[in-house]
């Protein structure tokens, strides 16, 4: 048992000191959360998320391998903008919005190149050879329900973890071994208690129940996992949103008095942060392969990134961009041009 605890604390203090805000331990078993799961796909709440159904495989890490033992949840914080920059507030400047963990370098790459380290150092503290492997939101694996089970948070009614010290603004990552740790097993308190701002706030109305999210309504899942043409209904409520969304973060009281991370790697751009519409769509048609590197938008693809801003533009009720919609009201892309007279629409209506 001190054997186990003495390895649990070493490490522990190798993944904090390399960068994570906080690790938490929990044993490689069946969660509960596999029916809550299959209940969310029976209803078609993932939309074209295919890779979300192997329900089973998802809720038991040990399906992956069935020698796993330990399943280690680190946290890092994401947040590079203070309270003064959010989506609501660039909205009424007039500017448009980039989810907070998109606006720099892709978090995947940098949170995989720290798990690399990691892992080699865990496997020097084994004398035997043991099997690391490590996740970077991409496994068949339910991050939050296991960094919830070790301790670093709740799930709140928006479904992200809120950790009582970080908030929300937190990538999470997991590293299964196939050696028995000693476990953290203390399920966090739900702190959120009677507050529905996060509920209150989303445009869409995603957040059908508590901790339930219809995904094809979601602002985050239409303008990046969804590569169609959006309903005018539904673009119209998209706000200012180019790629993702904050809001129901943004709303959440555990965010208030979020730490401002600059060490974290993410390396922030400027032209990223409240974006002006008219120079971003000019940087995404002519320099596109500059942009894309490194880049989380690069998922979306530039066809994906200019739809966005094209429903965005109609969103502003603006006059200016007809001129810009008008071009891409002739476009051979399809999708393009029938958002194009969307928010050609949506203008020409304001101003009429």
């Amino acid at each position: 048992m001190k054997k186990e605890l003495d390895l649990t604390n070493q490490i522990k203090n190798i993944i904090l000191s390399n960068g994570f805000d906080s690790v938490g331990v929990s044993e490689a078993h069946k969660l509960d959360d596999e029916f809550f799961l299959a209940n969310w796909i029976q209803k078609d709440f993932h939309g074209s998320m295919k890779y979300m159904e192997d329900v089973e495989k998802r809720s038991d890490v040990r399906k992956i391998d069935s020698n796993f033992k330990s399943v280690i949840s680190c946290t890092l914080n994401y947040n590079t903008l203070d309270k003064e920059k959010s989506s609501m507030l660039a909205e009424k400047k007039g500017k448009g919005w980039i989810s907070r963990y998109a606006i720099g370098d892709d978090y995947h790459k940098i949170i995989e190149k720290k798990l690399k380290k990691i892992g080699f150092l865990i496997k020097k503290l084994y004398s035997e050879t043991v099997n690391v492997r490590a996740y970077v939101d991409t496994g068949p694996l339910l991050e939050r329900a296991y960094a919830s089970r070790s301790g670093l948070g709740w799930i709140g009614k928006n479904s992200c973890l809120i950790n009582r010290g970080q908030g929300s603004w937190i990538f999470l990552s997991n590293i299964l071994l196939d050696q028995k740790l000693k476990f953290d097993d203390v399920t966090t308190k739900d702190f959120c208690g009677t507050c529905t701002l996060c509920i209150d706030s989303c445009p869409t109305n995603a957040i059908v129940d508590n901790k339930i999210i219809d995904s094809r309504k979601c602002i985050s899942y239409l303008t990046i996992e969804n590569r169609n043409y959006i309903e005018d209904a539904l673009a119209s409520k998209i706000k200012n949103n180019i790629y993702g969304c904050d809001i129901c973060q943004e709303v959440c009281p555990w965010n208030r008095k979020s730490i401002i991370d600059l060490e974290n790697g993410i390396n922030p751009k400027n032209l990223l942060i409240e974006p002006d519409i008219i120079n971003l769509i000019s940087i995404v048609e002519e320099d596109w392969e500059t942009l894309k590197i490194k880049s989380p938008l690069k998922r979306v693809k530039k066809d994906g990134l200019i739809r966005n801003i094209l429903i965005v533009m109609g969103n502003s009720l603006n006059k200016k961009y007809l001129s810009i919609l008008q071009k891409y009201l002739e476009s051979k892309n399809l999708i393009h041009s029938m958002t194009a007279r969307d928010s050609i629409k949506r203008i020409k209506s304001h101003i009429s």
